[in-house]
């Protein structure tokens, strides 16, 4: 059975989202996880995987890059676990190595990205000014790359000194900070990692980690594999995404460039994976979009095409939470050269 495709206006899309958790400084609890639930409609009994506060989250985090090999490497990664994380990158180096596509190109798979200051500066040893100016520089540069000003902030060290601490909400960002630093760029063996995660291991645990070291990436792998597993999903910091990003990005883009999107909903009811979430390419102002989706043992296939709206929804059939699946979607490029956006993966099993 083919996959089923919707380009219906938002009064008649389903309206329900998952909810916007506070970020806090130390700790995130009452996370949004994938369980089970039945209800009954209609004299029939509907099975609905959906994002409920019940199941384990994992919130990976990669602190000073980017790498111009590993983070490429991290972002494939992930991809193929259906995983989103949150990129915590110094305002120099993602000037000086990412341009405004590979920026929008991570952003539309789902990741996130924060303020880390702009040269990494132990802010509790600057001045005040000095250290403002540090996070505004960073903030700054970050617009220039992503159409709009980044909403969470994490301090290089943990350090948010005390001027920065209180003139926090003024600066616009929550203050990102973690429940697990298992301080991998000491080069410590991946068991001694593995073990130390499972002693904090704890429903909305934040992981600290660096993506520029090999090391990390076998660290990863061995999380993404092990957790999915059991169960877990992995997500972005709730209190790093921007409510006002997508008509940002849509005003960022000029025609010829390529098309970004973000896939906001995803659920399954009734062994039917219900896709949902927008895309934008300059060069289609009124929508029109192509979609294309890859699911496992199936040819990649248009599904659907974005309404005015720019929003796009989507099914695929004869899917089941006990059946592997890996469903990934793209933005067709409206013009010819180029590569189409991915929009990301979605896994249907863990194992």
């Amino acid at each position: 059975m083919p996959v089923t495709g919707s380009t219906a206006p938002p009064e008649q899309r389903p309206k329900g989202r998952r909810s916007r958790l506070a970020l806090l400084l130390v700790a995130l609890t009452g996370a949004l996880l994938p369980a089970i639930s039945r209800e009954s409609a209609g004299g029939s009994e509907e099975v609905r995987v959906s994002y409920t506060e019940a199941s384990p989250v994992m919130y990976l985090s990669f602190d000073d890059g980017p790498h111009w090999l590993f983070t490429p490497m991290l972002l494939d990664l992930l991809d193929r676990f259906g995983a989103r994380a949150s990129f915590f990158p110094t305002g120099e180096a993602i000037a000086a190595r990412w341009d405004p596509e590979i920026t929008q190109a991570l952003l539309s798979s789902g990741h996130t990205i924060g303020n880390h200051t702009w040269r990494h500066s132990d802010l509790s040893r600057l001045k005040g000014e000095q250290a403002l100016a540090e996070v505004a520089r960073a903030s700054s540069g970050l617009e220039k790359l992503m159409g709009y000003r980044p909403s969470c902030f994490r301090a290089p060290y943990g350090e948010v000194g005390t001027i920065l601490g209180q003139l926090g909400p003024e600066l616009g960002m929550t203050l990102a900070g973690w429940t697990a630093d298992p301080q991998e760029w000491r080069d410590p063996p991946i068991e001694d990692v593995l073990a130390y995660l499972k002693k904090r291991e704890r429903d909305g645990m934040v992981v600290l980690l660096h993506d520029r070291k090999w090391l990390t990436l076998h660290i990863a792998e061995r999380v993404l594999a092990n957790y999915s597993a059991q169960g877990w999903i992995f997500e972005a910091l709730p209190g790093c995404r921007n409510e006002d990003s997508e008509f940002s990005r849509m005003a960022y883009l000029t025609p010829g460039d390529p098309p970004v999107g973000l896939i906001d909903k995803y659920e399954i009811v009734n062994q039917e994976a219900s896709v949902e979430g927008w895309a934008f390419d300059a060069d289609l102002p009124d929508g029109g979009l192509p979609i294309r989706v890859t699911v496992t043992g199936q040819e990649p296939s248009i599904v659907a095409k974005t309404s005015e709206e720019h929003r796009f929804h989507f099914q695929v059939p004869n899917v089941t939470v006990d059946k592997a699946l890996h469903i990934c979607v793209w933005a067709v490029r409206a013009r010819r050269q180029g590569h189409d956006t991915s929009l990301g993966c979605r896994r249907t099993k863990g194992d």
